[in-house]
This record gives structure tokens, sequence and C-alpha cells, in this order.
């Protein structure tokens, strides 16, 4: 019985990766809430153009050609992450149009960030999969060079705004270090996993460990010099998920709590912007009508949708501080209600299970580390954003992937769905390669 149990469930999992990519339910979701975002707009009076369709069209056509070439690569993962990406991209979709309602803003290039982000996972993709992604391991101190540099030139070139360095056309190049960083430690971890291996926090390898910390010391001063205390948390979250799936001891949670102290102390101390921010999350109240301000319209945003929300394109997004980016969740959650937030809640669920998934499909170690901290990005990016919103967490910046606006951190998603779809293949061995060639040599 046994036997035939793991036989039945083999040929599940091959009958899974074989299966052609499904997307009608999605697209069906899309009609519908195009309809209903459209809808409003001329229940309110304003005229409809063409151009209004633009947002759809636009992601139609990139979704056609992002499952087109997935078929033509003979992608032979699993077909549910997939089809959970481009659900995902769907909803960002229908959100984000319903907060660019002018005809200015509907032919200009920020419809185009999506499609884009399809081509860019699309390389993603073919760069990492069969196995491809284990002969970049080398590569892992030029993505920490990388990171360091481009945080030099953003603080010695970028323009800055609202406390934060940026670079030309408002683009953010440090999101690339949510790539970079995992790579350079998926690297490091691999080349000296033995001295790591079962290491508590109290008893880390000295040498090895020496140079971790002075590198990543490095790494969060210039984070702190750029202000992009987002970051910085999000980072030093992924570093602890990945010591600990390295050392397989939950001691290093330890290391998180008086990280997570001594830099809220830092904080308060040195930085202004980051002061303001934590006493708005302390008593949004003592300052209502400044940095308190976004708090409490977030927090009257989810309010006012109540269990089942004003509908999509009803709501009043208008009234909430950067409501694009940092509180995209709250005009989400005013429009859909508490019912919404929790399938898109249980969406997220799902889709970071499947990639954390990856991780566990990887015989080295290198790809395996590189698919846990890629997860752990997506997941704290969700957690951090989502809790800064319901105020569980003080605002930190970090932006809701595919949902929120923003065409670097939409691109960079899309490069960490590609490297998962790749990892996700399972790899191509060399030697059955080789003894092929050499069989079909013989025959001839």
């Amino acid at each position: 019985m046994a036997t035939q149990k793991k036989k039945t469930e083999a040929t599940e999992s091959v009958a899974e990766e074989r299966s052609p990519i499904r997307w009608g339910g999605t697209l069906l979701l899309m009609v519908i809430g195009m309809m209903l975002v459209l809808g409003v707009r001329a229940g309110a009076g304003q005229r409809l153009h063409l151009s209004d369709l633009l947002p759809f069209l636009l992601w139609l056509l990139s979704t056609f050609f992002l499952t087109l070439m997935l078929h033509w690569g003979k992608y032979r993962g699993s077909r549910v992450l997939p089809e959970l990406i481009l659900l995902l991209s769907a909803i960002g979709v229908l959100v984000r149009s319903r907060m660019e309602g002018s005809i200015e803003d509907l032919t200009g290039w920020r419809h185009l960030v999506q499609p884009l982000g399809f081509v860019w996972l699309w390389l993603a993709w073919w760069f990492s999969r069969k196995g491809r992604i284990s002969n970049m391991r080398w590569f892992w101190p030029f993505a920490f060079l990388l990171s360091l540099a481009i945080l030099i030139g953003l603080i010695g070139l970028g323009s800055q705004f609202r406390g934060a360095f940026y670079g030309p056309g408002g683009l953010t190049p440090s999101e690339l270090l949510k790539v970079f960083i995992p790579f350079a430690l998926a690297g490091y971890f691999s080349r000296n996993e033995s001295q790591w291996d079962a290491r508590p926090c109290w008893h880390p390898p000295w040498a090895s460990g020496l140079q971790l910390f002075m590198g990543w010391g490095l790494l969060c001063g210039l984070l702190v010099l750029q202000r992009d205390l987002g970051l910085l948390v999000l980072l030093s979250l992924m570093l602890v998920v990945m010591l600990i799936s390295v050392t397989r001891s939950w001691s290093w949670g330890v290391l998180l709590i008086g990280a997570m102290a001594g830099g809220g102390w830092l904080v308060l101390e040195y930085v202004d912007h980051g002061a303001r921010r934590l006493q708005a999350w302390l008593d949004p109240f003592a300052d209502p009508t400044g940095s308190g301000w976004q708090v409490l319209q977030g927090l009257s945003g989810l309010y006012a949708g109540g269990l089942t929300g004003t509908g999509l394109g009803a709501g009043r997004p208008d009234r909430i501080p950067i409501a694009g980016s940092d509180f995209v969740y709250a005009v989400y959650g005013e429009e859909l209600g508490y019912v919404g937030c929790l399938l898109l809640l249980f969406l997220f669920g799902f889709l970071l299970r499947r990639c954390a998934g990856v991780a566990n499909l990887q015989r080295e170690s290198f790809p395996g580390l590189l698919a846990t901290g890629i997860t752990a990005v997506l997941a704290v990016q969700v957690l951090v954003n989502i809790a800064g919103v319901v105020t569980l967490l003080p605002i930190t910046g970090i932006t809701l992937p595919y949902i929120s606006q923003g065409g670097s951190s939409i691109w960079v998603t899309s490069i960490q769905f590609g490297l998962l779809l790749g990892m996700a293949e399972p790899a191509v061995r060399k030697s059955k390669k080789r003894a092929s060639k050499r069989g079909a040599k013989t025959k001839k």
C-alpha cells in the first residue's frame, strides 16, 4: 500500500509538472474587476475613454506572452506557482489602476511596469532553470560589492526625498539588494557550510563569523546613512532566517531580539525620520494632523470598509497619504473589506508556502539557501507592510509585493519570482546528458 501510494503521488506530481498553466479564472477575475472599476467611474460622472482599458489590455497581452514563453520553454515545475503569481499580479493591476484615475496617468509609462516585470520574470526563469543557477555561486562576492556600490552611489549622487535617497526618475536601485544580498549570503554560507553547521548563536565560528558580521555592519551603516530603515529591517530579518536554516538552531532568534532592541534605541537617539515614525506608531493622536495623520487615515479606511468593503473602485484612496505604496493595503481593505483582506492573506500564505517548497526541492546548498533567502524577503515584506498598516509595527516604507506602486519594486519582485520558477524545475544531470549523447553516437 505504501509503495502504491508513493507511485500515485509521483504520478500526480509529474502530471502537475506537464499540465498547462491555467489562467482562465484569473482572466475572469480581471474582467469582473475592470467592469467594476469602470462602472464606478461612469457612475461618478466621469467620461470613459479607450485609454481606460489600457492597463487591463497590457496585463492581458503580457500574461499571454509569459504563459506562451513558459510553454515554449517547456516549463516543468509546479504549475500552481506561476498561476498564483499571475493571480497576484492581476489583483495588483486592479488596485493600482484604481488609484490612477486621470487620463494622463492611464496613458503614461506606469502601466508598462507590470508587462516589463513579466519580461524580467521570464529572463530570470530562463537564466536559473535546469540547475543553471548553481553555476553562478562564484558570483556571490561581487553581488555583495555591487550592493555596497549601489548604496554609496545613492548617497553620493542620489536625490533626497522624504528622508531617503532616490535615483534618476524616482527609481530606487537599492531594491536590487533584495536579490543581491540573498545571493551573496547563499554563496557565503554554502562555501562555509561545515563551519556553521549546528552552531548556536553563543558559539559561532569565530573567523567566519567575524568576516560575516564585519561585512554586515558595513552594509547596515550604509543603509542608515541612506536612511532606508525599512530595507535594513527587511535584510536583517532575512539574515536571521538564513542563519537558522544553515545552523539548524533557533537560538539565532535571540540575536534578532537584541538587534531590534539596539536598533530601536539607535533610531530614537540618532535618526529623526525614524524617531518620528516610531512616535507616530506609539501614539498617533499626539500629532493627528502631522506625523500621525497617515496612520489614522489608514485605520479609518480599514474601518470604513467593514466586512465586505465599499466595492472595488468606490473607496477614497485620495484621503490616505502615499496610499499607492506604503498604505495600499488600507485602500484594498476599504474597498474589499475584511473578507477581501482575508482572501489576500490566504493568497500570500499559499504563494509563500509554494515558494518555501522550492528550497526543499534543491539538492545543493547554494540554490536551496538562495530560495530560502528570496522567500524570506518576500514573506517579511508582506508581514511588515500589512503589520504597519494595522499598527502592529511602525511604518517602514516597505512595499507590498506586486500590489504597491513602484517600478523598481515590481521589477525586482518579478526577478525574485523568476528565479524561484527556475529553481522549481528539476535540475538536468550532466552525466545523463552525456550518456544519452554517447548512446546516440553508438547507434549511428
